[in-house]
C-alpha cells in the first residue's frame, strides 16, 4: 500500500540542502538575516541552545530539539533573542576549554528547502511554522541533529548532511501534517487512493471496507476531513503529478502519454473537473493545544 504523505510530497517536489552549523563567539548576541527576495524556504533546527526565529511580523522561540520552516516572500531571521543584533562573528580568540579547538559551534543548523508550485495547495504549510508545540517529532529531530554534528568529521560531508537535512524537513512536515491528512481514521483509505499503480482508484464501498465503516460514514468523514468526496479527492490527488509536470514546462502531449490519458484533450477535461473542486479543499491548520 502506498504512503500518502510520501506520495503528496513526491508530487509537490522537495529539494533540501544543509548550509552550515552556525558559528558564533560564545555569549555573544547576534542576528542572522535571510534575504527577502529568496525563492526557497529556510529551515532552522537547534540541538542544545535556545534560538529565536522570525518571518515578517511573526517570531517564535525555538527550544532545544525543535525546528522551523520559514517561507520566502518576506524577510526572515534567526538570533539569540527577539532584538536586532549584528551578524554572528568568530573573533579567533574564543576559549578552547582545554580541547584544542575554539568553542564557537552553536548546535544550530540551517539550510534551504525548495518546494514545487503546488505546495500551498497540497501541503498548505504556514509561512512561519515551528515544532515547538508539537512534541511528537522531538526525538527524531534530536537524533537527526546528533547525526548531523557527527558528519563534520567526514572528508566530504555534504551529501550526508543534505540527506539528514531532508530528514529534518520531512520530520517538520510530518509534525505539521498536511490538512487533508489530519484524520487518522482515514489513513488506510487515503493510502489506497495514493497508490497510483492501482487503476482505477478504489470505489467508495472498497474504501469503506478498508476503514471498516459504512459508505455513508466514509463520505461524511471524507467531506469533513478533506472538503471533497472520495471520488473528487482521488481525482485531485492523482492529478497532482500531472499538474506538477505541466507547471515544469513538460509538453502536454508527453504528460498525457506518461500518465495514461488517451489524448491531451482528455487530460485537460479531467484537470478542469479538478479545478472546479480545489476551492473546497481543506487548508485549515490542525487544532494544537497550547500549554497555558
Amino acid at each position: 500500500m502506498a504512503d500518502a504523505l510520501r506520495a503528496l510530497i513526491g508530487a509537490v517536489g522537495l529539494d533540501v540542502t544543509h548550509t552550515a552549523e552556525l558559528e558564533a563567539d560564545p555569549d555573544s548576541a547576534w542576528t542572522l538575516r535571510y534575504p527577502p527576495d529568496r525563492h526557497h524556504h529556510v529551515w532552522v533546527a537547534t540541538r542544545w541552545r535556545r534560538v529565536w526565529v522570525g518571518r515578517g511580523q511573526e517570531s517564535e522561540c525555538l527550544e532545544p530539539g525543535t525546528a522551523a520552516l520559514l517561507a520566502p516572500g518576506a524577510a526572515a531571521w534567526m538570533g539569540t533573542d527577539e532584538h536586532a543584533h549584528p551578524p554572528p562573528t568568530v573573533s579567533g580568540t574564543c576559549p578552547d576549554w582545554g580541547l584544542g579547538v575554539a568553542m564557537v559551534l552553536t548546535g544550530v543548523h540551517h539550510g534551504t528547502a525548495t518546494f514545487g508550485p503546488l505546495m500551498p495547495e497540497a501541503v498548505a504549510l504556514p509561512d512561519c511554522f515551528t515544532t515547538v508545540w508539537r512534541p511528537d517529532p522531538g526525538d527524531d529531530l534530536r537524533r537527526t541533529l546528533e547525526h548531523l554534528d557527527e558528519q563534520g568529521h567526514r572528508r566530504w560531508p555534504g551529501p550526508y548532511q543534505d540527506a539528514l537535512a531532508r530528514m529534518l524537513v520531512l520530520t517538520v512536515l510530518g509534525a505539521w501534517r498536511p490538512p487533508v491528512l489530519h484524520d487518522n481514521s482515514l489513513t488506510r483509505a487515503i493510502d489506497a487512493i495514493a497508490d497510483l499503480e492501482v487503476t482505477p482508484p478504489p470505489t467508495v464501498p472498497e474504501l469503506a471496507a478498508r476503514v471498516r465503516v459504512s459508505p455513508s460514514t466514509l463520505l461524511r468523514r471524507f467531506r469533513a476531513a478533506t472538503g471533497l468526496t472520495p471520488d473528487e479527492f482521488a481525482r485531485w490527488f492523482r492529478t497532482l503529478p500531472v499538474r506538477a509536470a505541466l507547471s515544469e514546462g513538460t509538453p502536454p502531449g508527453r504528460v498525457a502519454a506518461d500518465h495514461g490519458y488517451p489524448s491531451v484533450a482528455a487530460m485537460h477535461r479531467v484537470l478542469r473537473r479538478v479545478e472546479r473542486t480545489t476551492s473546497r479543499l481543506n487548508r485549515s491548520p490542525p487544532d494544537i493545544p497550547i500549554p497555558p
